[in-house]
């Protein structure tokens, strides 16, 4: 109640309750100025947590430990095998009985999350590469991290910027959960302390492991000796267990292995029950759009002027360079700073969209702006094509030229979102940024390079770009397979007797060591990449040896 509303109930005695509404209404003696809320401000609100790991101790706790167990014998010795999008699946399967528990309903929109996350794991099972493994990784967990966030949190009204701050929020929640499965399973415990029922049965159920154990191994034992093939399956088994692993001197990363998917999770549900996300509730007041005006027309003058260069000199084949300029020169140079400056322009603009108020004349200049940014990502890509018609492909070439035509892709989406205010720029970074990386991952980079190189140069390959495609990896072998060149002034007494410098020998070194690097494939760490190049390395080798006559 306001100090006005008071002083009238109390020097007229009138009674609170027989004021009017517009008397009863607070009076806010504050400036206009002041009074003014923040457009996009942080709220915090004080939330309930939501109890359902307390209440649910025994069942997440098992979930946790189950997911554990898979995780570790996923990941053990083996970090690209196919039993990665096997984990991937039974990660959601994790997260959707979460969502069941909790009661929350499912929003059919989140497919998107979950088929691409599926997709990303059954692509490194396709590809070889660390990189591409890494940041396939990485996409999983953004992915799955968003599709959690958006079945808890209404997102309709979040920017881009407000997108990312709370996926990073969530992730800093989840360092001091680590406690949680410690604090949730004493409260259980010190609940069920009283109920004598429950004690009797914790007791039955130990009672029974251990009279089940013996009875376990007899039985095992009986039936091993009755049945060969039988006896051989659990024989194997045994030994993978007690000699391999928990024997094993990398039983420490099988601990670890499992202490991390149990944490990681656990710590990942807990977060999520927090229920503190921060609310963006009002809009914080944007920044006066003539300071972006200013530097802004600095910076697309200058650009302007760059783009004119370009369509004169580059893009019309170098028919109006000055002399002392060769085409090949001019046109060789510069690609990486041009990447760089569109990657900058790309961050500017979503700076001045979330920063400054809208403007007639600023969303103009923007447009320009992310027009010239278009025509230097073009360029850029342009120039690259020439390098690589003279100096053939590698992998960072085509990261860029890939990384590149994604960059155009978001810039449309910038051009449309500064036309529309309430365009869905998040929802459509994401979209274009999955899809294209999941092309990106499924193309086999390193095969496209290894054949695209081999076709150009033929027999004259040198023995430097032979030592270059024999180190990138077992994506690339079927295509080295396809090179056809003869020793050189080398022994070939013994195929482990490679000399330096001869193509052959170096071809031959490399299909030995993809023969010794898949020797122990098996069912769990069986990989499509590697075992097509397991193939390509014995075909190679034999006709090698064995020359048709």
């Amino acid at each position: 109640m306001s100090s006005e509303y008071n002083d009238r109930s109390k020097q007229e005695n009138i009674p609170e309750n027989l004021l009017s509404a517009e008397e009863q209404k607070p009076v806010n003696h504050a400036e206009p100025e002041e009074a003014v809320m923040d457009n996009h401000a942080l709220v915090q609100e004080v939330k309930p947590v939501n109890p359902i790991m307390k209440e649910n101790v025994p069942y997440f706790t098992g979930l946790a430990l189950i997911y554990s167990l898979c995780f570790a014998v996923a990941f053990y010795r083996n970090f690209m095998g196919i039993t990665y999008p096997l984990i991937t699946a039974v990660t959601l399967a994790v997260c959707i009985l979460f969502l069941r528990k909790n009661q929350i309903p499912w929003q059919k929109s989140n497919w998107w999350y979950v088929g691409g996350s599926i997709l990303l794991g059954v692509s490194t099972v396709f590809t070889a590469n660390e990189f591409v493994i890494f940041f396939n990784t990485v996409g999983i967990l953004l992915l799955i991290t968003v599709f959690m966030i958006r079945q808890f949190y209404q997102d309709e009204n979040w920017s881009f910027g407000q997108y990312l701050c709370n996926i990073l929020f969530l992730y800093l929640c989840m360092i001091p959960e680590a406690a949680s499965p410690f604090i949730h399973g004493g409260t259980y415990l010190e609940r069920n302390r009283k109920t004598e029922k429950k004690r009797k049965n914790s007791r039955y159920i130990l009672l029974g492991i251990i009279i089940g154990i013996p009875m376990l191994l007899a039985v095992t034992g009986l039936l091993s000796s009755a049945d060969q093939i039988f006896s051989r399956l659990v024989g194997e088994l045994f030994h993978n267990l007690w000699g391999q692993i928990l024997f094993s001197p990398n039983l420490c990363l099988v601990l670890i292995l499992i202490i991390l998917g149990f944490f990681g999770i656990y710590c990942f549900l807990s977060a999520l029950t927090l229920n503190n996300m921060p609310e963006w509730k009002q809009e914080k007041k944007k920044k006066n759009p003539v300071t972006a005006i200013t530097f802004l027309s600095m910076v697309t003058a200058v650009y302007l002027v760059f783009c004119i260069i370009q369509v004169m000199f580059l893009f019309t084949g170098g028919k109006l360079l000055p002399e002392g300029y060769t085409y090949a020169e001019y046109a060789h140079q510069g690609f990486f700073q041009l990447l760089l400056v569109c990657f900058f322009n790309l961050v500017l603009v979503f700076v001045c969209l979330s920063v400054f108020q809208r403007n007639r004349f600023l969303n103009l200049l923007l447009m320009v702006f992310s027009g010239c940014t278009c025509v230097m990502t073009v360029s850029s890509g342009f120039r690259i094509l020439l390098y690589i018609s003279v100096y053939h492909l590698s992998f960072l070439r085509i990261l860029v030229l890939w990384f590149l035509a994604v960059l155009l892709v978001l810039m449309a989406g910038v051009m449309v979102s500064i036309r529309k205010e309430n365009f869905r720029l998040f929802r459509y970074c994401t979209v274009v940024v999955t899809v294209c990386y999941l092309i990106f991952s499924f193309g086999r980079v390193e095969h496209l390079i290894a054949s695209y190189n081999i076709s150009r140069m033929g027999e004259t390959i040198s023995y430097g770009d032979i030592v270059y495609l024999s180190h990138l990896s077992a994506d690339a072998v079927p295509a080295l397979s396809q090179c056809q060149v003869e020793h050189e002034n080398c022994s070939q007494a013994y195929e482990r007797d490679y000399d330096t410098g001869c193509r052959r020998c170096r071809l031959e070194q490399r299909f030995q060591e993809i023969l010794g690097s898949t020797a122990d494939m098996n069912f769990r760490t069986f990989h499509f990449s590697k075992y097509r190049a397991l193939k390509a390395a014995e075909k190679y080798l034999q006709i090698g040896l064995h020359p048709v006559l």
